[in-house]
């Protein structure tokens, strides 16, 4: 429930202010992890990663290279270990 909540935050307004941002990201990178790290829920990890992307690439939601540093200090490795580990025949590998 916590990891679809998110992905609703990501979904509004809040989430492409910057200040926002600075507050938000970090609890959902720490969400991110814990449950890839877990293998638990690994769809709505997708999506939630996924979308915070999305937002990140936007031209018109402020500065956000020190957000995408901070994506990929904490999960590039764990990321890369849940994919590693899912095999390439699993559905969320595309």
């Amino acid at each position: 429930q916590k990891l679809y909540c998110l992905i609703e935050i990501v979904h509004s307004d809040l989430f492409t202010q910057h200040d926002c941002r600075e507050i938000l990201l970090p609890t959902m990178t720490d969400q991110l992890k814990y449950h890839l790290e877990r293998q638990e829920d690994l769809e709505a990890c997708c999506q939630l990663l996924s979308n915070i992307l999305e937002v990140l690439y936007k031209k018109d939601v402020g500065p956000t290279q020190r957000h995408v540093q901070i994506i990929m200090e904490k999960l590039l490795r764990t990321v890369n270990r849940t994919v590693i580990s899912m095999g390439r025949d699993s559905e969320l590998i595309v």
